[in-house]
């Protein structure tokens, strides 16, 4: 026999569809000044509030299955997309990102004990710079110890934009200004080639199959960077036929090193209290690094954004457990935890901008953008330089800024919060 739900899928997953749509909407008019999560939770809030919307309607839309589903691969996704590359020919900007992360944990992880309690405290630093999964991860975990705090990495998520946007818009504006100069003075009646940069190591959304590294430049067909005419052995993932990788494909790849992983944590590892998701996001990495697995798999699957839907799916089944007085009973914690995570973040870019050599702008935006992360930062890289007059002076200040950016998106948001979350949420 099957569940009696208040309301149909069809009728749940419509009126889900229809709150993210008008959240994106909103958000996109109002260039992530407020940022869609904060939108979507207030719209659901409210209406589980009310009692317009009831509070199985995400199980009835199977949004929960979904949300499952992503919750399992996305983890190893993110370890895949680690570009050693980029880490390399960005060192400064990397070390200043991890440093900033762990003064974080020390400051409002540790720091605020006292004030918030030590459920509420550790719990918020890798909530702030992570992104879905990471809050996710933060509010799966916590369900078995405090299942009254699972609510609030979600809540951190839905604040993150409102306080990093402005921060980082106001930063990219005076660098890309600074940047703009820079290239005219460098340039005189120059024209540099066009080029579109990208904050995030994503495939080509055209179509074409090509990946693409942060940077903009595609990569070679072994999958490792090269000319023309570079002849180099084909990774494993290189060596399947396009053909055959579809959905199916890249899905079931991921899913057979979550079946390992689980597997291992049931016998070997049994005994260590590890959490899973801090070997899948190695197991991601170095396979990822090897070849086995392709780069960024979910962006090819074509599955990818429905996930991301799947995943919203989990946040807004979590606030329906909760009434909206114990919503608001939030509010005081979370304004304490970002007041305190953007001070520390500022000071800490504009001190690593003065000690690695760069405008200060420079640096508040790196470590401002950990709390941020892809897409706002890919859309805040083209408005920083809606300024230039040219193709040659865009694609400049473009080519400055976004591998910058991407380090915040790959580096801290895809790893170091899932890291820190899959740490901390032991302690709990």
């Amino acid at each position: 026999m099957g569940t009696d739900y208040t309301w149909a899928f069809d009728r749940s997953f419509l009126v889900f569809l229809l709150i993210a749509f008008v959240s994106l909407t909103i958000a996109a008019k109002l260039k992530s000044m407020i940022p869609m999560p904060l939108i979507y939770g207030l719209l659901f809030a409210a209406g589980f509030g009310t009692g317009i919307l009831p509070t199985d309607m995400m199980l009835s839309a199977n949004m929960i299955a979904v949300g499952t589903i992503a919750f399992n691969v996305l983890v190893i996704h993110s370890g895949t997309m680690i570009n050693i590359k980029l880490l390399k020919t960005t060192k400064k900007e990397s070390l200043l990102c991890i440093i900033a992360s762990l003064m974080l944990v020390l400051t409002v992880g540790f720091g605020l004990v006292p004030v918030l309690g030590k459920g509420l405290a550790f719990l918020a630093p890798g909530s702030v710079i992570g992104g879905g999964a990471s809050c996710a991860i933060a509010s799966r975990w916590v369900l078995d110890k405090n299942p009254g705090l699972s609510v609030f990495p979600w809540l951190i998520f839905m604040f993150q934009g409102l306080f990093s946007v402005p921060v980082v818009t106001w930063a990219l504006k005076r660098e890309g200004k600074a940047l703009l100069a820079e290239f005219r003075a460098n340039n005189p009646g120059a024209a540099a080639e066009n080029e579109e940069v990208s904050c995030n190591n994503i495939p080509d959304v055209t179509g074409a199959g090509i990946p693409v590294r942060t940077g903009g430049m595609p990569m070679s067909d072994t999958g490792r960077d090269g000319g023309p005419g570079t002849q180099r052995r084909k990774p494993f993932c290189g060596r399947i036929p396009l053909k055959y990788k579809n959905t199916a494909y890249y899905l079931g790849i991921i899913m057979i090193v979550t079946v390992i992983n689980n597997l291992l944590h049931s016998t070997i590892l049994s005994g260590l209290n590890l959490n899973p998701n801090i070997t899948a996001l190695l197991f991601g990495f170095f396979l990822g690094s090897i070849g086995v697995i392709d780069k960024a798999p979910l962006f090819k699957s074509d599955s990818y954004g429905l996930l991301l839907l799947g995943l919203m799916g989990l946040m807004a089944n979590t606030m329906a457990k909760y009434p909206w007085q114990t919503l608001l009973g939030f509010l005081p914690p979370i304004l304490l935890v970002f007041a305190v995570s953007t001070a520390v973040l500022i000071l800490c870019g504009t001190a690593g901008a003065k000690i690695c050599g760069f405008r200060p702008e420079r640096g508040i935006a790196l470590t401002m953008n950990c709390m941020m992360g892809f897409p706002v930062n890919d859309m805040l890289t083209v408005n920083a330089a809606a300024g230039a007059e040219t193709e040659a002076e865009k694609g400049y200040i473009k080519s400055q800024i976004g591998p910058v950016l991407g380090i915040g998106t790959m580096l801290i948001s895809n790893a170091v919060s899932i890291l820190i979350v899959s740490i901390m949420v032991i302690f709990v």
